[in-house]
């Protein structure tokens, strides 16, 4: 995991995920790129006080320098902050879309992990469908990394992998692997069973056990929760098990949009606790 590209809006929450993803480079000598794009979509029309519209490439102007003062004062204090000096910092200004942009980024830096922040003080409205977020980790060709605004950086020593069974296993289990191995961290395999069937059971026992024996890793339980909602066994299971990561596949959207919604109400909240690991699918013969 050499390249991070941490994505910022200069808001507390994205730099609490900047100094996340830092913490986890000085680990491995990682570059980060600090990327800050302007969305001229969601921009409003602006108007002088003379009543007439200001030009849009006046506007653009504007938006790029106050974009680039912002960015060096961050760069600038991050690197004030590296005191080992075991970070490589540079930054990316863009305007446009900016799932496009950064899916774009990503590609040409060869990036490794895109590192997002979320914050639970504006509700998560972002985490839905067709949401900024959800489209940036569908369209980026690396694992994305989301961050809550509310949670600081502890060392990894249990992540928790959660695993439908479908014949489909994170593209980049290696990436996840790597991860662990650097905090020596438990890697707990979990399926979610919806109701308590003993040859049910019997079967994730023995495909649990099975991916175990396939992943070269040798710190890894396998676990079954047992829930009528997935999303709330996840968190459950998290919750109890004082996960530090949570890891899932791309594919499996419907479980990471409503765990990074605002909390259930009958079980502890997952999203506020700990960060989630969204990894993209193949198909993978176990």
């Amino acid at each position: 995991m050499g390249r991070f590209i941490c994505a910022t809006d200069f808001s507390g929450a994205s730099e609490n995920a900047i100094q996340y993803a830092g913490e986890i480079g000085q680990r491995i000598n990682s570059d980060i790129v600090l990327f800050h794009n302007i969305d001229e979509t969601k921009e409003p029309a602006l108007v002088a006080a003379s009543g007439e519209s200001i030009c849009p490439i006046t506007r653009e102007k504007e938006q790029k320098k106050e974009a680039r003062t912002q960015m060096k004062r961050l760069q600038t204090y991050l690197e004030n902050g590296d005191e080992d000096l075991s970070l490589g910092y540079k930054s990316k200004i863009s305007s446009g879309d900016t799932s496009q942009t950064l899916a774009t980024l990503a590609q040409e830096e060869h990036a490794d992990l895109v590192v997002l922040a979320s914050d639970p003080s504006h509700g998560l409205q972002e985490m839905v469908d067709q949401s900024l977020t959800a489209r940036i980790i569908q369209q980026v060709p690396c694992p994305v990394l989301v961050v809550p605004g509310n949670v600081t950086f502890k060392p990894i020593r249990r992540m928790v992998l959660a695993i439908d069974l479908h014949g489909f296993c994170p593209a980049n289990m290696s990436e996840v692997l790597k991860l662990a191995g650097y905090f020596g961290a438990q890697l707990q395999l979990l399926f979610v069973l919806p109701k308590e069937e003993p040859t049910a059971r019997q079967f994730v026992e023995e495909e649990l056990e099975r991916i175990s024996r396939r992943l070269p890793y040798h710190r890894i339980s396998q676990h079954i929760e047992v829930n009528s909602s997935v999303e709330e066994g996840i968190s459950q299971f998290c919750f109890n098990h004082r996960a530090d990561m949570l890891v899932v596949g791309a594919h499996a959207s419907n479980i990471w949009k409503h765990l990074l919604q605002p909390g259930h109400q009958q079980t502890p909240s997952y999203y506020p606790n700990l960060p989630l690991l969204v990894v993209h699918p193949k198909k993978i013969r176990f």
